[in-house]
């Protein structure tokens, strides 16, 4: 046997046949005597998975609730610092109101108290807040003609009393487009016959200031409703005063920065979350 032969060829494992050494297929059978040298390797697609899914769903919630959150804080804030009164206070000042009555009244303001039977909270024997534990008004009054001023918080039955029968102006409508602009105030008429006594010898009011220059007075309302009365001391006619009214309110600056921290948390930790979830690449 020829050695040389032996060495150049192989057999088909298949059919046994001679095939040459650098034959990749048997030319009897066509079986494939060589394995391919090819090596498949599968695609890295760049897909995501489960996790940064997870990271890119949680961490967009977070920050589509900060963007309301934000705006609800900072608007919180604006108000606050635009009609900032000092002391807590927020309002406008520089209102004038007029009449040629003796009386002028902004009637049915409605303060409703607290069911603390639907809220959840301390027991009524340990806190059983009132509404002038949270709200404190401020009205300021002064006259335009150097007249002494009375101003009066009234229960709206003892205004009915009082003043049912007398002729006064009230106040119907109060807007104001912005802090700066004269607010647009319309009056009606009720007619009656004349006043005939002076305010501060009623033993009538909630609470009451009166005398010359600017008059100030701190109510803390509690449930009812009341009539705001405005009248010359001396119950003269021709009612006409500078105004401002203000509200404290202490937790809403508390409530204003709180919206905004929130937001803030919230928009960080949102954005993180996303980052290091889905962005950034893996080591």
């Amino acid at each position: 046997m020829d050695e040389n032969k032996s060495q150049e060829n192989q057999y088909c494992k298949s059919c046994g046949n001679d095939i040459e050494k650098d034959a990749d297929f048997c030319p009897v059978c066509g079986e494939q005597t060589r394995k391919s040298e090819i090596t498949y390797v599968k695609a890295n697609r760049g897909g995501f998975g489960a996790g940064r899914v997870i990271a890119i769903l949680l961490g967009g919630f977070l920050i589509m609730i900060s963007i309301p959150i934000l705006f609800g804080g900072g608007a919180v804030m604006g108000v606050s610092g635009i009609f900032d009164q000092g002391g807590g206070y927020i309002g406008v000042n520089n209102i004038d109101f007029e009449t040629s009555t003796q009386v002028l009244i902004a009637k049915s303001m409605d303060i409703d108290g607290f069911d603390h039977d639907i809220y959840d909270g301390p027991p009524t024997w340990l806190w059983e807040p009132q509404i002038g534990d949270l709200v404190k008004i401020k009205i300021k009054a002064e006259s335009n003609d150097d007249k002494p001023v009375f101003i009066g918080i009234i229960r709206e039955q003892d205004g009915l009393e009082y003043f049912g029968d007398v002729e006064y102006d009230y106040i119907t409508d109060f807007q104001m487009e912005n802090p700066r602009s004269r607010p647009y105030i319309t009056y009606r008429r009720h007619s009656g016959d004349e006043v005939t006594f002076e305010p501060a010898d009623l033993d009538i009011w909630v609470e009451e200031v009166h005398g010359f220059g600017e008059q100030t007075m701190i109510w803390e309302p509690e449930a009812g409703d009341y009539w705001l009365v405005i009248m010359n001391e001396d119950a003269s006619a021709g009612v006409d005063m500078e105004t401002g009214l203000s509200v404290r309110v202490p937790i809403l600056g508390s409530i204003g920065r709180g919206l905004f921290l929130g937001g803030v948390v919230s928009l960080a930790f949102g954005v993180a979350v996303v980052y290091f979830g889905a962005i950034k690449p893996k080591d």
